[in-house]
């Protein structure tokens, strides 16, 4: 499963980077465009098509009678080479579940959980593409000039509500679209990327933030291509969603099994030094998996080491894998808590822990014996077991 690997930025994941967002040569938007949103959009559009490589992280949030979807679209775009890849992943789950890729000339996507691949039925422009591939509203917005859901609205920009807003440090002018409901697109002054986005569906409240942004971004280690075996057949993308999107199964149906090697990986711990699973060869571990997004997962990794504090065997080794990239939400999730066993943070790679053990719901528990997998399960009192 191709995914790019990256070293951890300095940036939170959870919040834009304000470095990034200000690394950029373009001059203040002209008075009359702050005015004119048709100017606006239009020269949003021509800028974001000039420039070379983008990557952006957005944060969708979707309300619905009570209920909050919180998903995440990371964004690789090659512009000059019409080339495209996105992850997204659900809040709460340990690492993205659908990639998308285009490679100047088709769409493939991959259900990572399943590791099913499909392809879109026909060519796309690049623009097109970023509108159907999971990228996210804000990025669709800056290729296209709206959000794909103002189009579902059939919304029409009426007017520009002034300069002067800040989202995240960055100055902003706020459009105004109007139609059967009302929409909100903030679009940054300097660079003319849009910040934020607001809209109203039937039922649904649909607000979308940019996080992170970097033009002219490193993309040498991003491949945007899906490889499949030569021959095999693809179902399109339609019809795969209609499959993907029904159960897929117990997810515990795709953990290792007990006998198995057990796969290594490779993850960073708190004080930047790489660490491998394979340091445990020769001894008895029990690893969790968790996700500091997930209070009941957090609460259940400090209940399994205060039972490996209690272990009768002193040579049994306990390891934590936190799901993320970066440090900073470990170290909040863990305030006011105290971990004995080795953490590390497993980054996100198609080498990384969650991934080579095919875990996306958490927490999960493996015991380990000299790199060979003993059992693995989601029940705590089982992993407290293997302690006794």
């Amino acid at each position: 499963m191709p995914t790019a690997i990256r070293r951890p930025r300095p940036s939170s994941y959870l919040r834009a980077s304000t470095l990034a967002l200000t690394l950029f040569s373009a001059v203040p938007v002209p008075a009359a465009q702050q005015r004119d949103p048709a100017l606006l959009l239009q020269s949003m559009i021509e800028t974001t098509g000039k420039r070379s490589r983008v990557r952006a992280l957005v944060r969708n949030v979707t309300r619905s009678k009570g209920s909050e979807t919180v998903r995440f679209f990371e964004s690789f775009i090659d512009v000059r080479g019409g080339r495209l890849r996105t992850l997204q992943r659900d809040f709460g789950r340990a690492t993205p579940h659908l990639l998308s890729v285009h490679d100047g000339t088709r769409l493939r996507q991959q259900q990572l959980e399943i590791d099913e691949v499909a392809v879109a039925e026909k060519a796309r422009t690049l623009p097109d593409t970023i509108k159907v591939a999971g990228a996210g509203e804000l990025v669709a917005a800056a290729f296209c000039g709206r959000p794909p859901a103002f189009d579902a609205a059939a919304l029409k920009p009426s007017n520009c509500d002034g300069a002067g807003e800040v989202i995240d440090g960055v100055g902003c002018t706020k459009v105004l679209f109007a139609g059967a409901t009302a929409g909100a697109l903030w679009i940054g002054d300097t660079d003319l990327f849009p910040r934020l986005m607001r809209v109203t569906l039937g039922a649904l409240e649909i607000e979308e933030q940019l996080l992170e942004l970097e033009v002219d971004a490193d993309l040498s280690g991003v491949e945007f291509e899906i490889a499949v075996p030569e021959g095999r057949r693809l179902r399109s993308v339609a019809e795969a969603h209609a499959s993907w999107g029904k159960d897929l199964g117990p997810e515990e149906s795709r953990w290792p099994r007990p006998g198995d090697d057990s796969p290594d990986f490779a993850a960073v711990d708190l004080a930047g030094q790489l660490r491998l699973l394979s340091e445990t060869a020769e001894h008895r571990a029990v690893v969790a998996f968790w996700n500091p997004e997930v209070p009941a997962s957090v609460e259940q990794a400090q209940a399994l080491d205060a039972a490996w504090r209690s272990r009768k065997d002193e040579s049994l080794q306990c390891w934590h894998v936190a799901a993320g990239r970066l440090p900073g939400p470990v170290n909040t999730a863990l305030r006011g808590r105290s971990l004995q066993g080795t953490l590390v943070v497993a980054g996100e790679h198609a080498q990384s822990a969650f991934q080579q053990f095919s875990i996306w719901k958490t927490p999960v528990f493996a015991c380990i014996d000299d790199m060979q997998i003993v059992e693995m399960t989601n029940d705590l009192e089982v992993a407290r077991n293997w302690l006794r």
